[in-house]
């Protein structure tokens, strides 16, 4: 596959950047793109070359869940990462949401028929086992062979005897160790979900992520066309019939939604037979991945990494630097803030001076001034969170009691973890979805209760409440 870095021709600003892929997971195309694929279509194996040595992929799939992942599963796979980073990767791998999480973050519909979609994906995901033979890049450059499931465990909720998703359906997902490790060691991709999930077609969508993630090579983040053998496309594609006339007709449609929407510039074929080569030509340049060890010297402050990867990309690297090490400063000589990483967001956002940082020898009339700053600070900082909570409120009025459930699982399971079981989580929700339990409210604890180190006593009166309102 070769590659190129011409200048782009004159456009529109590409769109803003908003979640973030695995890399490995984006560029080896671990499923299909087709939406149906042959019955008993079980496995697949390609071979390829990774910087001039040989590398294999292979793919083991249970028949009973209708072959090798594929189609929708793209999309499912996208979520589960998606939800993932914002539960803020778990080193364990572990990770609550609900059903209609999932489909939500991948725009698909919440009212009945892709939540059986959904458990028919998980279960792909879940059974089918993928072999990486020198094909998978590590955070340090290597390339090793890992095993694995997408998924290593699943437990979830149900309403009935047939063990489906509704709704209401609460999940605990273990993501396979290899790529919880690379998520973490920040081997991740930018991407654009929102486009993404505009796109109609779930083969365009699986497409689009796997062009993506082509121009996002280690050696280059300024990739602008691709060319590439028609055969060898489609088995990166995982495209079951190799023959050139029909490995076209899959792609044209997603060729035509792409080219109309703006991402590609142009698509052309040269050659004939197995010897044609595809060329893509993009309409803009990808944008460039902020530095994981700023990254993590953000979130390591309590930062979450969606905010400690924008300040890294909004603000040069000395300047961020130097304000994470004045907010040291300021942190050894005694200063404890009421929230460490608001502090730093506002210290590193900070054109004022506020928190000048004065050297050597301060008069007592200094000092004062530099105390009473301090204090006008702390309100100033105050007064933002108060309104931010504000703020939050009154979009939190406005949503529906579905979404307001939602919104109080998310950060009830972020914040306790495993201290609750699946079950409990669930009955949370539902008591919030009843108007039984004020879900602002039951948010404001939990965040008060991770600051105050007091999750523990929160998840037994949880816990308590749940019990006296249903028999688990």
């Amino acid at each position: 596959m070769r590659r190129s870095a011409s200048p782009p021709p004159p456009s529109s600003a590409p769109r803003a950047l908003e979640r973030f892929d695995e890399a490995n997971v984006a560029r080896l195309g671990l499923i299909s793109i087709q939406e149906r694929i042959p019955d008993g279509h079980n496995s697949w194996s390609v071979e390829f070359t990774v910087e001039g040595r040989p590398a294999r992929l292979s793919c083991d799939a249970l028949p009973k869940h209708g072959g090798v992942p594929h189609g929708l599963d793209n999309d499912v796979s996208l979520a589960l990462i998606t939800l993932f980073m914002e539960d803020g990767s778990p080193q364990d791998g572990t990770f609550s949401t609900s059903a209609y999480q999932i489909l939500t973050v991948i725009g698909l519909d919440t009212s009945g028929h892709y939540y059986r979609a959904l458990k028919e994906s998980l279960d792909r995901l879940t059974t089918a086992t993928y072999t990486a033979s020198e094909a998978w890049r590590k955070p340090d450059g290597r390339w090793t062979t890992v095993k694995f499931r997408y998924i290593d465990r699943l437990e979830y909720t149900s309403d009935d005897d047939r063990l489906s998703l509704t709704g209401g359906s609460i999940l605990r997902i273990t993501l396979a160790r290899e790529i919880v490790h690379s998520i973490r060691a920040q081997h991740i991709k930018p991407l654009d979900l929102t486009f993404l999930t505009s796109l109609q077609r779930p083969l365009t969508r699986a497409l689009y992520r796997l062009l993506d993630a082509q121009r996002r090579q280690p050696e280059s983040l300024t990739v602008l066309s691709i060319d590439t053998n028609i055969i060898e496309w489609a088995k990166a594609c995982k495209i079951v019939d190799l023959k050139p006339a029909k490995i076209k007709r899959t792609l044209d449609g997603a060729h035509e939604e792409l080219l109309q929407r703006g991402y590609l510039r142009q698509v052309s074929y040269t050659g004939r037979g197995t010897k044609q080569v595809i060329s893509y030509q993009f309409a803009h340049e990808v944008t460039s991945i902020p530095d994981p060890e700023l990254v993590g010297q953000l979130t390591a402050f309590g930062v979450t990494p969606g905010m400690a990867r924008s300040l890294a990309q909004q603000y040069p690297e000395e300047r961020l630097l130097e304000r994470i090490e004045r907010f040291r400063g300021m942190v050894a000589r005694g200063y404890s803030p009421r929230s460490r990483a608001a502090m730093l967001v506002d210290v590193i956002r900070d054109e004022e001076g506020k928190y000048a940082d004065p050297e050597g020898f301060v008069t007592a009339d200094q000092r004062q001034r530099s105390e009473q700053q301090r204090l006008q600070s702390e309100r100033l900082l105050q007064q933002r969170l108060d309104e931010e909570d504000e703020r939050r409120s009154e979009q939190y009025a406005a949503l529906t009691p579905q979404a307001r459930a939602e919104q109080a699982l998310k950060t009830v399971s972020l914040m306790l973890g495993r201290r609750l079981t699946v079950s409990m989580l669930a009955a949370l929700r539902d008591l919030v979805l009843r108007g039984e339990l004020d879900g602002a409210d039951l948010v404001k604890r939990t965040t008060r209760a991770a600051m105050d180190l007091k999750l523990e006593d929160l998840s037994a009166e949880l816990t308590e409440l749940v019990r006296s309102r249903y028999d688990l």
